[in-house]
């Protein structure tokens, strides 16, 4: 297997289609030991990815890749709908991380919750990215009790800690289901939420995540600053804590001014929050005190390895391909 890849590998290379960084002393193919993952790819709407999109897909990976400095590390399209990516073996969870949409969202923080423990939802076999159709699906398994549940709007109260049977729904079905079902419903966990498809928050609508320990749910406004607010983001340490400085583009900045104005004008003399979200997941939730003119800053308990992913995915711009690992296989 390993040695018609490496054919295809080569042959890739000499046709101009493979984005490799080389390091010194190494010819630029895997080693014997590296881990290989083969990337199923998709566009948005689940069809064949753009010739565009996928030109596009390999400069951000090349790039993030190469920001973090990893070992040995090549990405080559192999037809329209894969990927095989490599590296040292070392580094094969901060190469699986990088493999994701990569899309920044800054929100006002409408209401929090606690996260609740629990199982995780499973894969949808069919990999659904029709939203109407996953949500057709979570209705017919949920019956009777998705109108209950659409009636509910605090978690808190005995109607929500009642219902029952969402641990049967996929991932892609948890996904689908109304994002303030998501936030009322206790039996919807953090850790279903933070397993649902990369991409599940729509930026124009309202949404529902948790930060990444699964301790705490948002229910959270329509996204106002967007990644392609951003004009580059920086990894510093500030005072031996480790940070991610994020500039706005000249149309960005009045939106995060706007929006920490709106998030001050709504606390009226109460702290208000803004959820920082990449992909599905609230990285950091501070609390808004004063309007905010300048920069933004993430920081709160981030290691280096932490910030420097930060910076990779969010300062190389947002996938425009739906990627999904279909296998993680060792090179031999």
């Amino acid at each position: 297997m390993w040695l018609t890849l490496g054919v295809v590998l080569i042959a890739v290379v000499a046709a101009g289609a493979t984005a490799l960084f080389l390091t010194r002393g190494w010819d630029g193919r895997p080693v014997e030991g590296d881990v290989a993952i083969t990337v199923r790819l998709s566009g948005p709407d689940g069809g064949q990815p753009a010739a565009a999109a996928l030109d596009q897909t390999l400069k951000i990976l090349t790039s993030r890749m190469k920001e973090l400095d990893l070992a040995r590390p090549t990405v080559t399209a192999i037809g329209a709908e894969t990927l095989l990516v490599t590296a040292a073996r070392g580094d094969t969870e901060r190469v699986k991380a990088l493999l994701v949409p990569g899309n920044l969202t800054f929100r006002r923080v409408l209401g929090s919750t606690s996260g609740q423990p629990g199982d995780g939802c499973g894969p949808d076999p069919q990999e659904r990215t029709d939203r109407a159709a996953a949500l057709a699906s979570a209705r017919a398994k949920l019956g009777p009790v998705y109108d209950a549940a659409a009636a509910v709007r605090d978690p808190s109260t005995p109607a929500a800690t009642a219902l029952t049977g969402f641990d049967a729904l996929t991932c892609a079905e948890i996904a689908a289901l109304p994002h303030t079902m998501q936030y009322a419903v206790p039996a919807v966990t953090c850790t279903m939420l933070n397993q649902r498809p990369p991409g599940a928050l729509d930026d124009s609508a309202g949404a529902t995540a948790c930060d990444r320990a699964g301790e705490a749910k948002y229910l959270l406004d329509t996204a106002k600053v967007v990644g392609a607010d951003l004009a580059d983001a920086e990894t510093k340490i500030d005072q031996g804590a480790w940070t991610v400085n994020l500039r706005f583009t000249g149309s960005g900045q009045p939106k995060w001014t706007a929006l920490t104005t709106e998030i001050v004008d709504a606390g009226q003399g109460t702290e208000g929050q803004v959820a920082v979200a990449l992909d599905n997941i609230v990285i950091v939730a501070p609390a808004i005190t004063a309007v905010i003119p300048g920069d933004a800053v993430i920081s709160g308990n981030l290691g280096r390895a932490e910030a420097e992913e930060l910076t990779a995915l969010i300062g190389n711009g947002v996938l425009p391909l739906r990627l999904v690992i279909a296998s993680v296989e060792t090179v031999r």
